[in-house]
């Protein structure tokens, strides 16, 4: 998982497609491609490793300075692209300065696709003294392909004129496959543009609870992208919006201490999650319990010490239990910054949203309605109280006015975009945005084979740990039969993988190791 975290998922991700980045277009530039770096190539020798870390190159002889690298921008596959059709339009039109369109595909029909034709087609006719060189788009796309230099035939595997001459093509496999080993051997060195202050937010689980299966892509894309981003240049925050306030605190608060389960120094995540589901059973079917349950969120909120102390205990408790599985994933960085931590800054923030005129009242409760949902944001529920909606108000203005964040990004599943979206309109509508940039960058369910969300027989949902248990188990076995090899001579799960992945390497006479994702 640490090697899809940088090069897996990110370098392959930009590079081979555009359709990686169709779920999200908007959060990262389909631009950020090729990693065919313009430095000067170095005598390279790879080195074993010392840890659990993918690739490790070490470069002897003369490298460029960081400094001198190129620019995402100048090693792009679009990049590649725009000189190649360049040199097209150029030989077709010598006297015309025409810059070529390329831009990213619909994925059913290729990988890039140039759209001059048509503006070609209309410049000839505005400027034509004669008849005309061309009775059609179409011809002048098809010209535009027979004019491409004798380079690209080893790039593109199939370049097609479809409708008024748009020409789309399809990368080479092999091409990609060479440009990605010569990344490698360059070590990727190539910077953004411009640098930015970029704050990304992912993982995000829930206090008192294990994490499930449905935590890991997030965890996973959100620390791809982080370390991408960080490669580019960037200063990137890592931020761990983990599910730490609210009513589901009362809850266990209450069931707890009712079952006299306060006692002690420390808790247990198995009893948390056990507490919890019976705490939310009570909060449903007790009339009572419920409002024991709520005046404990007003403890909570109001900071009186019992509910404090136990709120903390039980936080510690979850933080061991997060830690191991970040550890195992190689996950580094990533910073706790919770719904707590925005709770002294919801008055300010409601009071600022009045102010700008986009609070209305109903049935009690201060709303923000949106263009996005008929359903309003609420930021201040009827009896005084906040929610999420108010929390992500307040983290959204936290991220952009105190970090100074030039863009944020919220790895999260679809589940929730229509959420964020209504968040991210009301921070522009009241001023907070200001040329900086909010990003929704989702993804699906993980499902069974029923194509429902992924659980056990008896209905739970998947651990974590259990899931990564699996893997490594299968995927030792799988190493195992591939190298011929029925024995490790280790029983760790995690150090024979890596041992019987290293002796796979060394009997397939490999020079270089092997990505373990």
């Amino acid at each position: 998982f640490q090697s899809v975290s940088l090069v897996g998922l990110g370098v392959l991700g930009t590079f081979l497609a555009p359709r990686a980045f169709l779920w999200a277009p908007s959060a990262l530039s389909p631009t950020m491609g090729c990693a065919r770096s313009r430095v000067a190539q170095a005598s390279m020798r790879w080195v074993p490793w010392t840890d659990n870390s993918c690739v490790r190159a070490h470069a002897t002889g003369v490298l460029a300075r960081e400094s001198q690298a190129p620019t995402v921008d100048e090693v792009s596959v679009q990049s590649r692209l725009q000189s190649l059709f360049q040199e097209a339009l150029d030989a077709l039109l010598p006297d015309e300065k025409v810059a070529p369109q390329v831009v990213v595909a619909d994925p059913r029909f290729g990988d890039y696709q140039c759209n001059n034709a048509m503006s070609v087609f209309k410049m000839q006719k505005r400027d034509a003294e004669g008849p005309p060189r061309w009775k059609s788009p179409r011809d002048i796309g098809e010209a535009i392909k027979n004019a491409l230099p004798a380079e690209s035939s080893h790039i593109f595997e199939e370049v097609s004129v479809a409708g008024p001459g748009f020409i789309t093509v399809k990368l080479r496999k092999d091409w990609i496959a060479s440009e990605l080993r010569r990344g490698y051997q360059d070590g990727f060195r190539f910077k953004a543009r411009q640098q930015q202050r970029i704050v990304i937010d992912y993982s995000s689980p829930n206090i008192a609870k294990e994490m499930h299966v449905g935590h890991l892509r997030s965890t996973i894309l959100g620390d791809t992208i982080a370390n991408l981003l960080t490669k580019l240049g960037h200063d990137v925050l890592r931020l761990n919006h983990v599910g730490d306030w609210g009513t589901q605190f009362g809850m266990l608060l209450e069931y707890m201490r009712r079952q006299e389960g306060l006692e002690g120094d420390s808790f247990a995540i198995r009893d948390l999650q056990v507490f919890y589901r019976s705490a939310k059973e009570a909060f449903d079917k007790d009339a009572d319990f419920k409002l024991a349950a709520q005046a404990n969120v007003v403890a909570l909120q109001s900071g009186e010490p019992w509910a404090r102390d136990a709120w903390q205990r039980i936080c510690e408790a979850s933080r061991s239990e997060f830690e191991v599985i970040y550890n195992r994933l190689s996950i580094e960085g990533l910073e706790e910054r919770g719904e707590s931590f925005y709770n002294d800054m919801l008055p300010a923030v409601l009071e600022e949203l009045s102010e700008k005129g986009v609070i209305q009242e109903d049935a009690g409760a201060k709303c923000v309605f949106t263009g996005v949902s008929k359903a309003p944001l609420i930021v201040q529920k009827a009896d005084g109280g906040y929610g999420y909606d108010s929390t992500d108000c307040a983290a959204v203005l936290h991220r952009l006015k105190e970090e100074r964040a030039d863009r944020v990004i919220y790895v999260i599943d679809n589940g929730q975009e229509t959420h964020m979206r209504m968040v991210f309109e009301v921070a522009e509508r009241v001023g907070w945005l200001q040329g900086k940039r909010l990003d929704f960058m989702g993804f699906g369910l993980v499902q069974g084979e029923d194509g429902k969300k992924f659980k056990t027989r008896s209905g739970d949902v998947v651990r974590l740990r259990d899931l990564l248990d699996e893997a490594a188990t299968r995927a030792e076995a799988e190493l195992k039969r591939r190298a011929g090899d029925g024995d490790s001579g280790d029983d760790n799960v995690g150090s024979s993988s890596t041992a019987s992945a290293e002796q796979l390497a060394k009997r397939r006479g490999g020079a270089g190791p092997i990505c373990i994702f």
